[in-house]
């Protein structure tokens, strides 16, 4: 009977542990590749929707302690709209909102048939009263499709937001369009499409001037009145990327 040396057998073990070995790495080095890419994708996604949250109330906190907003893209003042977009993109960083988000301001006064404080210096008479919610101007960063403000002359508050006479709010808008799995895309092109992330906050101005937020030229005046509306509100059209 033929009787394998010790270097032989040797030999033969080295190679199955060779074997062994590199099925190991086959079975394992795939699903810790696809792993790294999990955990990195849920951060990315993570990191988008902190961006949209924070960039949201960081503005709102802001412009709530604003007198009034500037129609200029400029960003010599802090009160331009130019300088409210410069800030959102700045928020945003790393992510790119200029590129893929938008940002909608809404201000909106009190527009009661006994009371109105719609326009630059008209001050209603505060009461416990219910209010009338309307849409002194509205402004966005850009004009995106899908990306539209989701507050309307009909849909101006939530029914559960208290609203009363002589009151005023403001709305920030956040959009980010997020693309999942962007390391994988060039060797991917089937993956999923990509979605976008969206935040509403309200809140009241602080700057008690005049108990709504108006919209003035760059030269100090108001803007021009909108339908039912007095100088400094401009009304539902909305102004894009001033």
């Amino acid at each position: 009977m033929f009787k394998l040396t010790g270097a032989r057998k040797a030999g033969c073990g080295r190679r199955r542990s060779r074997g062994a070995a590199a099925l190991e790495v086959v079975i394992i080095v795939p699903v810790m590749v696809l792993m790294l890419f999990g955990f990195t994708e849920v951060y990315l996604y993570l990191r988008a929707v902190s961006m949209v949250e924070h960039a949201a109330f960081a503005l709102a906190n802001s412009l709530g302690q604003m007198p009034n907003v500037t129609d200029a893209s400029g960003t010599a003042s802090a009160n331009n709209l130019g300088s409210l977009w410069a800030d959102a993109n700045w928020l945003a960083s790393p992510d790119t909102l200029a590129a893929n988000g938008n940002v909608i301001v809404t201000s909106i006064c009190d527009k009661s048939p006994s009371e109105n404080n719609c326009g630059w210096n008209v001050v209603g008479t505060p009461s416990l009263s219910s209010g009338t919610p309307a849409i002194c101007w509205q402004a966005e960063a850009s004009s995106i499709a899908d990306m539209a403000s989701k507050i309307t002359p009909s849909n101006v508050l939530p029914s559960t937001w208290p609203f009363y006479q002589g009151d005023a709010a403001l709305v920030i808008e956040v959009f980010y369009r997020y693309t999942p799995f962007p390391l994988l895309s060039t060797f991917w092109p089937g993956a999923p499409g990509s979605t976008v992330l969206y935040r509403r906050v309200y809140t009241r101005q602080r700057a008690m001037n005049w108990t709504s937020m108006p919209l003035m030229n760059t030269n100090g005046t108001a803007v021009t009145a909108g339908s039912g509306l007095s100088a400094g509100c401009s009304g539902s059209t909305v102004i894009v990327g001033s």
